[in-house]
């Protein structure tokens, strides 16, 4: 058995130096408190925009969305471009209640905004939280002229745990499973994610205690090891004062896409914690959000 403080086991880490390098909720003070004050923030901005809530895209009792339309995008004319967005939370908690805070900002630009939920571990490993991830980017696909939507500019966003599952919607080989053409997405946004899932396997203690991933299934559902042949642009963010580990996963997986050729965005936030990334698509006047409006073309 390694030493959890002395052998290295990734990227110059030992097992304890990288848990702590990951371990994002005791890196900001009063983080109850800021948490508390998102919550409140997307309740007021649910009253600020109109939506259709929890339409199952598919069995599991997670599986839901929220529909965000534009005034004016309804009646099947599909002609809105539609970002889907999937909250954080490290694959254990967290909820599309709280992803409402962008609505009014997203929907301002036109834009139709779906916040998803997921399974979440330990009743749901990996590769089945993967799964419900990419089937309901084949349900918007299928279904979102019913509201308004243009399944031809289908974005996706993603923030934490769902930098890493937007991450996995532009990796190769799964569209025809799922009945949607390869380049169904034509374009996603990244933020604060973790892009090789090796290095929750190789922590000494973090999310994986509840995922229990072997490194077989952190390898294949690893974006950064499986990069597209085509693609269409990908934005990725993380803020100046993450931790170094989340910084690093996110810089090397912009260079691996740049060095594939593939159209690439790299944006370093000053100021935002971890955290505080999530609220980023929120604000219009902000660098990400106007990056996001660039890439869906609005």
């Amino acid at each position: 058995m390694p030493d959890t403080t002395s052998d290295i086991v990734y990227q110059g880490y030992t097992a304890e130096q990288l848990s702590a390098n990951m371990a994002v909720h005791k890196s900001v003070e009063n983080l109850g408190a800021y948490m508390k004050e998102s919550a409140e923030l997307a309740a007021e901005a649910r009253t600020k925009v109109s939506g259709v809530f929890d339409i199952a895209y598919g069995v599991g009792d997670l599986q839901k969305l929220d529909i965000y339309a534009p005034e004016g995008a309804s009646g099947g004319n599909g002609r809105a471009p539609v970002l889907i967005d999937i909250h954080g939370g490290g694959w254990t908690q967290g909820t599309k209640q709280t992803r409402s805070l962008p609505a009014p900002a997203i929907v301002g630009r036109g834009v139709i905004w779906v916040p998803i939920d997921y399974g979440l571990a330990p009743g749901h490993g990996m590769a089945e939280i993967v799964d419900h991830i990419r089937q309901a980017v084949a349900w918007v696909h299928g279904n979102i002229a019913d509201f308004g939507g243009d399944a031809e500019r289908l974005f996706v966003s993603g923030n934490s745990a769902g930098g890493h599952l937007t991450g996995t919607t532009v990796m190769p080989g799964w569209h025809d499973r799922y009945g949607i053409p390869e380049d169904a997405v034509k374009g996603a946004c990244a933020l604060s994610g973790v892009f090789d899932l090796e290095a929750l396997v190789r922590a000494a203690k973090g999310p994986n205690e509840a995922l229990n991933m072997d490194l077989e299934t952190a390898h294949a559902l690893s974006p950064i090891r499986h990069l597209p042949a085509a693609a269409g642009p990908l934005i990725i963010g993380y803020g100046e004062p993450e931790l170094d580990e989340f910084k690093r996963q996110s810089s090397s997986f912009a260079a691996a896409w740049a060095d594939a050729g593939l159209d690439v965005t790299e944006i370093q936030v000053p100021g935002a914690h971890h955290f505080a990334m999530s609220r980023q698509l929120a604000d219009a006047s902000g660098e990400l959000h106007q990056a996001v409006m660039d890439m869906i073309g609005v």
